[in-house]
């Protein structure tokens, strides 16, 4: 999958995905065309699940639109900046961190 220039953020010299890209990368391990381990999918698609989750939560009304464009055309410019839009919603790095253990995410795990 390539990222596109909005999902990818510069720090400290090194390049780091941003929310939405985790959003949209987990959207292509569920719908994309070379489907990984079945666990993986699982993983996958509970992020999917826990990111609109709360970016319903913070107010984001279009939550359901997001989830079927995903599944569908996950590249163009109006999903990544829907996600974009989407993942703003959820907080500061307290909340999203909190979303990302609800998904599974260890981040004492390298």
């Amino acid at each position: 999958m390539r990222f596109h220039p909005k999902l990818i953020r510069v720090v400290d010299g090194e390049p780091h995905i941003n929310t939405a890209g985790i959003l949209l990368l987990s959207a292509e391990a569920v719908h994309g065309p070379t489907p990984p381990a079945a666990d993986a999918i699982v993983r996958a698609q509970r992020t999917i699940d826990e990111l609109l989750a709360a970016a319903r939560a913070g107010g984001f009304a279009k939550a359901g639109i997001l989830e079927t464009m995903i599944a569908k055309e996950r590249h163009s410019d109006r999903v990544v900046d829907m996600a974009l839009e989407a993942m703003a919603c959820i907080g500061g790095p307290s909340e999203l961190a909190a979303v990302l253990a609800r998904a599974g995410f260890d981040p004492e795990a390298s």
